[in-house]
């Protein structure tokens, strides 16, 4: 103990260009054992026996360059080193991963090199426990991993749209809705992580990271990659793995994307004995309004899972959320498309009813009979599980409608 307040008294009597000198050699020479691949723990304890004798302030790399009116004038100069020095050395050791408390495993993508993450805190826990979710598909993805969240948005209706694992998410806390999350309510629940969406949630960053370290993902991708679109499942199967490795169940994770993927494996196969391989098939969902629907665009979850299945999506083109606006009137120009409508509305209600307008009458598809009816709880923009659940029925509806006449 005594040979170590001498040494930082020692320091902090250096002239400042001694201290800096000091900092540099040991800079220099924690550099050359992260050359050698030191191992990161080994790094961390250099920097701890090199420079713990100098007393700096907890201090974030930004906060370097902002000197407190407390610091005296030379102690902070050479303080400021310091943590200048920590800051060079931790991004040395991160190797371009963000700074986080424990070191993820190697399998693991850094955030800032991740194309579905978007925001991200500098600082982000190790493993964390209490992790508040600001939308349905990560409170998904934190049931498929075994994980009941702390918090999340909307849990009333999570159940009515996503339907798996309801019994794990019944008592998690209600933080609000996804659109407009409850700042007050997320602090009650003590999170050590927050998991939204920048989309909805980017403009509340700064402010949901000072409640706990915050990770913020894309909502949709809208890009060609060797070839093939990128769509909102490819997404979700990368959040997934994502998510996994934030906690520490990235073995987890892929045991989830093993049973998706021998799901769609049984699906497509079925389909393919059926000799229904190729055909086209639109996704509409209902919206309360006369006549409009969504419908799934080529970068949508839908239409990915559909192309996994050996289908061909309609409308192919992508768009920026994965969806477009449609009416009756799109339909007539679509002679061999199979229509597979999700009721979001009144799901009571018989399909000749909801369809009994002037223009559906002339649909091709209505006309055919290959209009079916797919009620709530199939959720477009969920997670795996709800990838898997939307593949079976899309394989049950389609295998249950007649071939189009084209084909016969």
């Amino acid at each position: 103990m005594t040979a170590r307040v001498s040494r930082r008294s020692r320091f902090m009597s250096m002239p400042v260009d001694a201290s800096v000198a000091a900092m540099a050699r040991a800079i220099s020479w924690l550099w050359f054992a992260r050359f050698l691949r030191l191992p990161i723990e080994m790094v961390r304890m250099l920097l701890t026996r090199t420079t713990h004798f100098v007393r700096w302030p907890r201090l974030s790399v930004g906060a370097c360059a902002t000197r407190p009116a407390h610091a005296p004038g030379l102690a902070w100069r050479a303080r400021s080193w310091a943590a200048l020095a920590a800051a060079f050395v931790a991004g040395i050791a991160c190797a371009a991963q963000p700074a986080r408390a424990g070191e993820p495993p190697a399998a693991c993508r850094a955030l800032a090199d991740d194309p579905t993450v978007s925001q991200f805190s500098r600082t982000l826990p190790a493993r964390p426990v209490r992790i508040v979710v600001l939308e349905f598909m990560f409170a998904e993805d934190l049931a498929a991993l075994g994980i009941t969240p702390a918090g999340m948005a909307d849990p009333a209706y999570y159940p009515v749209w996503i339907g798996y694992d309801d019994a794990r998410l019944a008592r998690v806390p209600d933080i609000g809705t996804r659109q407009e999350p409850s700042l007050e309510a997320i602090a009650a629940a003590k999170p050590d992580l927050i998991l939204g969406v920048g989309l909805r949630h980017a403009p509340i960053f700064d402010a949901l990271s000072r409640i706990a370290p915050t990770v913020l993902f894309k909502y949709s991708p809208n890009y060609v990659q060797d070839g093939r679109q990128v769509t909102q499942f490819d997404w979700a199967r990368a959040i997934l793995r994502t998510i996994g490795c934030l906690t520490g169940r990235e073995q987890q994770a892929r045991a989830v994307q093993a049973r998706v993927d021998a799901g769609l494996a049984r699906d497509a196969r079925r389909i393919a004995a059926a000799g229904r391989s190729g055909e086209r098939v639109a996704w509409l969902q209902e919206l309360g309004l006369p006549d409009r629907y969504w419908a799934f665009t080529g970068n949508s979850a839908s239409a990915g899972i559909a192309r996994a299945l050996g289908l061909e999506p309609w409308p192919g083109e992508p768009t920026r959320e994965g969806t477009a606006y449609v009416t009756s009137e799109d339909l007539l120009k679509q002679p061999d498309v199979a229509v597979l409508f999700v009721s979001a509305t009144e799901p009571g209600v018989p399909l000749d009813a909801k369809l009994d307008s002037k223009i559906w009458r002339f649909v091709p598809a209505r006309r055919a009979g290959r209009v079916a009816l797919v009620e709530r709880n199939i959720w477009g923009f969920g997670g795996p599980m709800s990838a898997l659940r939307l593949a079976d029925e899309m394989t049950e509806r389609l295998l249950a409608l007649p071939e189009p006449r084209l084909r016969r």
